[in-house]
């Protein structure tokens, strides 16, 4: 059985939708609570499609399972999950949730007007939006992918990557790459020398008002993402790469972790980073100076982003507790990292 408070929407085998709220699982059903009514339904898992099938499954399996149904009101709290964090502002999302939450930008059906291979690589670039709580609703657009395939095709018959060269290369994010799936991954990375002092692709696709993108392909060998779209909505606070609270480790890539939406300083030497791993997870935030139990990361080296400060610590991608801290120049920014 699995409790879950978020919509889920189940696409059955003859591709009808339907968003209900998922209330128990069974070995071959799932009891939901219809998004429009209200009322109850019950959903043979041969009626559902393979993917719906897998992830109720899943969410059978896991941890979170309990085997009655929870009469809930909207006033009454979660159920307790083995997953789920004390403090809901150190940790803003579940496993569950966030395992929902990639599975639903997985499956969104794709506009007949999208080719496939774009659709991908929009679904791709929503997944780590939504990991790092950003909008991620962003649509792939007709003339902006029109846009960035003329920029591909300008670096390929320049032989080189520039943004210099017309052709809407200066709103691109640019890549030797042919797949343009593959290459959102490598922007989120960011890797080189030559983009270590900005990690400006990495940025842009974190861009919280981007509403719109565009990806366009030469062949095998160049490709283009059309990103400095800002239609959408911005939004408060602070956001971050790996994003804050839960973050799945398979989708941390590069070097480098990035703290966005912050007061920029005038330089990296003006500020402090300081990364601890910590040996279980805290009951409330560390303030800006209290001592934090836990062994010190290293930091290599820090730079500045568009929008934020990029930092390097040592082993980026393993798995364990994090408390960052960013201090210096007005300054004074603290959260947690759990990579799992």
């Amino acid at each position: 059985m699995a409790n879950n408070q978020e919509t889920y929407r189940f696409t059955d085998t003859q591709g009808r939708l339907l968003d209900a709220k998922i209330l128990k699982v069974d070995s071959d059903s799932v009891l939901v609570q219809l998004k429009e009514s209200g009322n109850r339904l019950k959903l043979d898992f041969n009626k559902l499609s393979e993917a719906d099938v897998e992830f109720l499954k899943m969410l059978q399996d896991s941890p979170a399972s309990q085997n009655v149904i929870k009469r809930e009101t909207p006033e009454d709290p979660s159920p307790a999950r083995s997953d789920v964090p004390a403090n809901s502002k150190l940790y803003p999302r579940t496993m569950e949730q966030i395992r929902a939450g990639i599975h639903e930008i997985e499956r969104r059906p794709r506009p007949k007007d999208v080719p496939k291979a774009i659709h991908e690589a929009t679904q791709q670039l929503n997944v780590y939006r939504f990991l790092c709580s950003v909008p991620s609703d962003v649509v792939a657009d007709a003339e902006y992918s029109k846009e960035a395939e003329d920029a591909a095709n300008a670096c390929k018959a320049n032989g080189a990557l520039s943004h210099t060269i017309g052709h809407s290369t200066d709103h691109c994010n640019l890549s030797t790459m042919g797949d343009m799936k593959g290459t959102v991954m490598r922007y989120i990375e960011d890797s080189g020398d030559n983009n270590r002092e900005v990690r400006g692709h990495r940025d842009w696709c974190f861009n919280p008002p981007m509403a719109k993108v565009g990806f366009g392909s030469a062949g095998k060998s160049y490709s283009a993402m059309w990103c400095q779209d800002s239609g959408g909505t911005s939004i408060n606070g602070k956001w971050s790469y790996p994003g804050m609270g839960l973050f799945p480790v398979d989708y941390m890539h590069g070097n480098a972790w990035s703290l966005y939406g912050v007061t920029m300083p005038s330089s990296p030497d003006k500020i402090k980073v300081e990364i601890v791993k910590l040996p279980k997870r805290p009951d409330k935030p560390y303030t800006s100076d209290e001592s934090i139990p836990g062994r010190v990361i290293k930091v290599h080296h820090v730079s500045l982003a568009f929008h934020g400060i990029n930092f390097e610590p040592d082993e980026p991608g393993k798995r364990g507790i994090y408390w960052v801290r960013v201090k210096g120049e007005g300054i004074e920014e603290g959260y947690l990292v759990e990579l799992y």
